[in-house]
C-alpha cells in the first residue's frame, strides 16, 4: 500500500517548483486545470469518503444545461462550463466551493453546430491563475476556435482568435498555464498548431504548425505537459499527437527539443503523463497513446555539457488492455491505467511490467485520480469506484451517484480542494 507521505512526496516531486505558481492559496485550496496540479491527477488530502451516498454529501447544484469539462477550483471559488446545446451557448459559470452558490454566470454565444454524441459545447476545461479563468470556445459564424480570458468577476479582459478548426468530432481543448504563458494543443484535421501566448493579454508568442498529413488524420485532443528540465534548466512542453509524434518544445521560443515522429499510429486523446518521479529528470519517462491498442513509454533525451548525449527513445508497450480516452495517473512508481472498458492494469513504470490486471464493470472516459492512496474512478454511467492504491487489487467501493436525465454519459473527470471532491453529472456538481 501507498503511504499517504509517499503520494504527497511524489507530487511534489512531480511538480517541481510549480507550486510556487499558486500565488495566495496553498496546493490543497486549488485544482487550476484538468487533472489538477500539473495535470498529474494526485491530491494529498484528508476526509474524501469512500462512500459516496447522501451522507456524506455536502451539496449539490445544477447548472444550466450538461457538458463534460471539469471542475477547476481557486481558493473559494469553483469554475465549470455548462451548454445550451440548441441556442448554441456555452456557459462559464463561478460557484461559491464552499457552498455551491452561484457568484455569476457569462454566456458565449458561439453558436449550434454539430459534434459528435460524445462532444458538447462545455466539453474543454479551464484553466485558472490567481487572477484569470483561460477558456477555448468555437466560434460557429467563422469556424474558428478562440481563447479568451475572464478576470474571477467575470469580466472579458483578453480573447484570441486561433485560427480556423476542422474537425469531425468538434472543438474541445484545456489550456495549460505556465508562469506568463498559456500553453494550447490546437490540433484538427487540416493541421492546426501548438502554441503559446502571453497570458497577461493573449498577444502570441510563438506556435509550431502541424503537418496535414494524408486524408483520414484524426484530431487529437490530448492536453500539453510542462517540465522543468533539470539538464538545461530550460521548461519543455510534451505535446502528443498522430501527425507530430511525440515532441518536446522549448517553452520561451515553441523551438523543437526532440522528438519522437512516428510514436503514434491513431488519434490521442489520453495525455502525456510523467510516471517514474520528477518531471524534470533526464531519466523520466513520459507516458501516452492512442486508439488500437497502442500505448508505450517514452525515456526523454539527457543533455550533459550542452550536448545531447543520449536521444529520446521508446522504452517498453503496454501489451494489451491500453487506454484510450482515459490519461493514467502514476504515484512515481506504480502506474494505474484504466481502459475504456473498465480493465485496470497496475504497471511497474520503470519497466512495464504487469503488476496486476483487474476488471471494473463499466465504461469509462473520466481520467482516474489518486487521492490520500485511494483511486477514484468515475464510469460513463454515474458510478463511482474507489481503489486501494498499491502493488495488490482492493476494491474498496462502487457508489452510484444517479446522473440526472440529462448526462447521456459521465464522463467528466472529478476534481480535488478543500478535502472535497467535486463530482460533474451531466448538469449537475455534487460535492462531498
Amino acid at each position: 500500500m501507498i503511504s499517504r507521505k509517499l503520494a504527497f512526496g511524489v507530487w511534489i516531486g512531480i511538480l517541481g517548483s510549480t507550486t510556487a505558481l499558486l500565488d495566495g492559496v496553498e496546493p490543497g485550496e486549488s485544482w487550476p486545470q484538468f487533472r489538477g496540479h500539473n495535470g498529474t491527477a494526485i491530491a494529498e488530502t484528508q476526509g474524501i469518503p469512500v462512500n459516496l451516498s447522501r451522507e456524506t454529501l455536502r451539496w449539490s447544484v445544477n447548472l444550466q444545461g450538461p457538458g463534460t469539462s471539469s471542475p477547476v477550483i481557486w481558493g473559494d471559488r469553483l469554475f465549470i462550463t455548462a451548454e445550451i446545446r440548441a441556442e448554441g451557448k456555452t456557459f462559464l459559470n463561478c460557484l461559491d466551493a464552499s457552498s455551491g452558490k452561484t457568484l455569476w454566470s457569462r454566456a458565449i454565444e458561439g453558436g449550434y453546430y454539430k459534434t459528435h454524441n460524445f462532444n458538447n459545447l462545455a466539453s474543454g476545461t479551464p484553466s485558472l491563475t490567481d487572477k484569470l479563468v483561460i477558456i477555448g470556445w468555437l466560434d460557429v459564424p467563422t469556424k474558428h476556435a478562440k481563447l479568451s480570458a475572464y478576470d474571477h468577476d467575470g469580466d472579458v479582459v483578453w480573447q484570441q482568435d486561433l485560427g480556423p478548426h476542422v474537425s469531425q468530432h468538434g472543438v474541445s481543448f484545456n489550456p495549460v498555464i505556465y508562469g506568463d504563458y498559456v500553453v494550447i494543443n490546437h490540433a484538427h484535421m487540416d493541421g492546426g498548431f501548438t502554441g503559446a501566448y502571453r497570458l497577461r493579454d493573449g498577444e502570441p508568442v510563438w506556435s509550431q504548425k502541424h503537418p496535414k498529413g494524408p486524408k483520414g488524420i484524426k484530431t487529437s485532443y490530448v492536453s500539453p505537459l510542462i517540465r522543468e528540465r533539470e539538464d538545461t534548466g530550460t521548461v519543455e512542453v510534451v505535446q502528443a499527437g498522430e501527425k507530430i509524434g511525440m515532441v518536446g518544445f522549448d517553452l520561451e521560443t515553441g523551438k523543437v527539443n526532440w522528438s519522437l515522429p512516428d510514436a503514434f499510429n491513431h488519434r490521442t486523446i489520453a495525455s502525456p503523463i510523467v510516471i517514474n518521479g520528477s518531471a524534470g529528470s533526464s531519466d523520466a519517462l513520459i507516458a501516452a497513446g492512442n486508439k488500437n491498442g497502442h500505448f508505450f513509454a517514452a525515456r526523454v533525451p539527457k543533455v550533459e555539457g550542452g550536448k545531447e548525449v543520449r536521444e529520446a527513445r521508446i522504452e517498453w508497450y503496454m501489451e494489451s488492455r491500453t487506454p484510450y480516452v482515459p490519461t493514467p495517473v502514476s504515484d512515481g512508481n506504480i502506474l494505474y491505467a484504466l481502459e475504456d472498458g473498465g480493465t485496470l492494469t497496475a504497471l511497474d513504470g520503470e519497466s512495464g511490467s504487469v503488476i496486476y490486471r483487474e476488471k471494473l464493470f463499466g465504461n469509462f472516459y473520466a481520467s482516474p485520480l489518486l487521492v490520500d492512496g485511494k483511486l477514484y474512478c468515475l464510469d460513463r454511467d454515474g458510478n463511482m469506484w474507489v481503489v486501494q492504491a498499491g502493488s495488490e487489487y482492493k476494491l474498496l467501493r462502487k457508489s452510484e451517484l444517479n446522473p440526472p436525465d440529462d448526462a447521456a454519459w459521465t464522463d467528466s473527470t472529478p476534481a480535488v480542494a478543500h478535502d472535497r471532491l467535486y463530482v460533474r453529472l451531466g448538469s449537475r456538481v455534487d460535492s462531498y
